[in-house]
């Protein structure tokens, strides 16, 4: 696996920050739940490059998993909106 830069990491570490802000702004209970978001290789025939997973644990440590089909940094609040 290549290294990344100093920049690169950065970079990806304020979009899947900007991801998770997003995710609890859409579900609206602030701190009752986990939120973890990674950059994924997408397996769907059908998905062109990267995929972003989103998985969501509650307090009572129900988790759900959601894939969004785009790379991190292009991933929307419309994108959360949307499989939510």
């Amino acid at each position: 696996m290549a290294e990344r830069s100093p920049m690169q990491a950065a970079r990806a570490l304020w979009h899947t920050q900007r991801v998770k802000r997003l995710v609890r702004d859409r579900l609206g209970n602030g701190a009752t739940y986990l939120v973890s978001v990674r950059e994924t290789i997408c397996t769907d025939p059908d998905c062109a490059g990267p995929a972003t997973e989103v998985r969501i644990t509650s307090l009572s440590f129900r988790e759900t998993r959601l894939t969004i089909h785009k790379p991190v940094s292009k991933v929307s609040y419309a994108d959360i909106a949307e499989v939510f």
